[in-house]
This record gives C-alpha cells, sequence and structure tokens, in this order.
C-alpha cells in the first residue's frame, strides 16, 4: 500500500498551518547575517528577517542543509511508513537544493521506498499551487505515479514575475554584476525579471520607477484572461502592494482564485524589501 508524503524546499511560499494541514514536510534554507545563522522559519519569521534586511549592514547569504540534515529528514518520514516521497526544489540556477535532494534520493531510496525529485525550474509563488495540488491529491487516493505526473504537467506551465525596488540586493547577494548594476542605477533601470527554464531573465525593460511599475501592471492584466488564477507576493512591501491592488482590481475581482503571499527570505536577500513578484496560472490547470 502506498503512503505518500509531499516535501518541498521552504522557497515555496507555503505557510506552516497549510503545511501542517496537508501533511507536507519543509526543507529550510540557512540565512546568514554576517556569521550569524538562521533557519528559515524556525529561527527567523520573514517579517524578522526583512527587518534584519533592511537594518543590517552585514552581507546576506542564503544556504542548503547538509545532505546529512536531509537524509535524516526523509528516514524519519520512512520510519513513519511513508514509502512514496515526492520532493520539489526550486530551479538548480537558484539554488543547490535540487541537487542535495538528489543526493538523498539515492542515499535512502530503495527497493520498498520510491523518492522522485521534481526540478520546478520555478520559484515561489506558483509553486504554492504545484505542491498543494499534489498533497491535496495524495490525500484523495490518487497514486504516486499520476500525481508525479500531473506536478510536472504543471511544472511547464507555471510563470512567475518579479519586480525589485532596487538592483542593490541582487547585487549584494551576487547575481547581478556591479558594473551592469552602476550603470541601471545611474540610469534608473528596473526590469520586470522572470524565469525560464529555470533561469533569471528580462521580461519587460523599463525605465523609472513608475514605468517599471506600469510594465508590471500592464504584463499582469495581458495575462489575466478567462478562468484564471492570481497570485501576488511581496517582502515588506505593504505600500507598494497596495498600489499594485488597486491598479489591478479588476483582474483581482475576476480571479478564481486570488492569493497574496510574503516573498520567501531566500529570495528576499536578493530582490529586498519593495519587491513585488507575480503569477498568473490558468485555473483549469491548476484548481
Amino acid at each position: 500500500m502506498e503512503k505518500i508524503k509531499i516535501i518541498v524546499d521552504s522557497g515555496h511560499s507555503i505557510e506552516k498551518d497549510l503545511a501542517d494541514k496537508y501533511d507536507i514536510g519543509t526543507i529550510p534554507f540557512k540565512i546568514h547575517f554576517g556569521d550569524k545563522s538562521y533557519t528559515d522559519q524556525k529561527d527567523i519569521s520573514t517579517d524578522e528577517f526583512f527587518k534584519k534586511l533592511k537594518e543590517t549592514d552585514q552581507k546576506v547569504t542564503t544556504s542548503i542543509p547538509s545532505l546529512g540534515e536531509f537524509s535524516e529528514e526523509l528516514k524519519k518520514y520512512i520510519d513513519k511508513g511513508y514509502n512514496r516521497i515526492l520532493c520539489f526544489a526550486i530551479a538548480p540556477k537558484l539554488s543547490g537544493m535540487y541537487n542535495m535532494m538528489n543526493l538523498g534520493k539515492n542515499e535512502m531510496e530503495n527497493d520498498k521506498v520510491k523518492i522522485e525529485v521534481i526540478n520546478t525550474k520555478t520559484a515561489s509563488l506558483p509553486l504554492y499551487f504545484i505542491a498543494t495540488n499534489s498533497a491535496k491529491r495524495a490525500k484523495n487516493g490518487e497514486d504516486f505515479d499520476t500525481i508525479h505526473k500531473k506536478a510536472l504537467e504543471e511544472v511547464k506551465k507555471a510563470n512567475i514575475y518579479a519586480r525589485a525596488k532596487s538592483l542593490d540586493y541582487l547585487v549584494k547577494g551576487g547575481r547581478l554584476p556591479k558594473p551592469i548594476a552602476k550603470f541601471a542605477n545611474l540610469v534608473s533601470f528596473l526590469p520586470i525579471f522572470t524565469l525560464k527554464d529555470g533561469e533569471i531573465k528580462i521580461e519587460k525593460k523599463a525605465i523609472g520607477q513608475r514605468k517599471s511599475f506600469k510594465e508590471l501592471v500592464k504584463l499582469t492584466k495581458e495575462k489575466c484572461k478567462k478562468d484564471y488564477i492570481l497570485a501576488i507576493g511581496g517582502g515588506d512591501s505593504k505600500k507598494e502592494i497596495d498600489e499594485f491592488k488597486e491598479a489591478i482590481k479588476d483582474e483581482i475581482e475576476n480571479a478564481k482564485i486570488f492569493k497574496q503571499f510574503q516573498i520567501p527570505p531566500v529570495f528576499g536577500v536578493h530582490l529586498g524589501p519593495g519587491s513585488i513578484l507575480v503569477s498568473v496560472l490558468d485555473y483549469e490547470d491548476f484548481a
């Protein structure tokens, strides 16, 4: 008999109460402020993270847990009788989580326990829906192979768009070369970023705060067609999110599902305070 466990990393925007409700395990990232380290959502909340991020002058980085820590988590679930485990990792070009989970799979899988690791090629908002859908299917009695297959299909249809208030945190996080950022700041270049095949790409070019904001609004409206799910995320971004929601209030009103999130710290490190993330998903594909 199959006993299925869904596991995500803490870049999936899944709140603890929902993870508990749907029996989802979470593998947290480590967050480092200088030489002081925290475990995401255990030692530090998202609100606490953004408060510290705004105040610190130290280098802020993230890292994955050790293979030993992940293997111990797998062993814990296997000892509880889970013999089918489906793991979701954010895009490998953003983090080493996917590769580490595969090492854990190779170490812990056997003829009685099947483990699959999905390279989602994306991050944050859409992964909330993909992972929770898989967990709901498990609770409804669908078999492991079907759940795995459906999750892979949803991954192909996921999208996410991001607007940072400043490019400074992308530089600090090592995602953007300093010379490019220096030039971008001189001309107030604030593009809309997306993830394509797991890589950060520029979706829309924009000069200036207002133009950048308008481009994100325009892009969101273009994506909101019939029967859609709309998700918005922010990192210490109440003012920016409120303004954005006002600009797309009709799209929020007409969404089949609307959900607002906090950006996980693993992305907040690079996007910084005042950032906005948006995902528009086809309701038929994800609900």
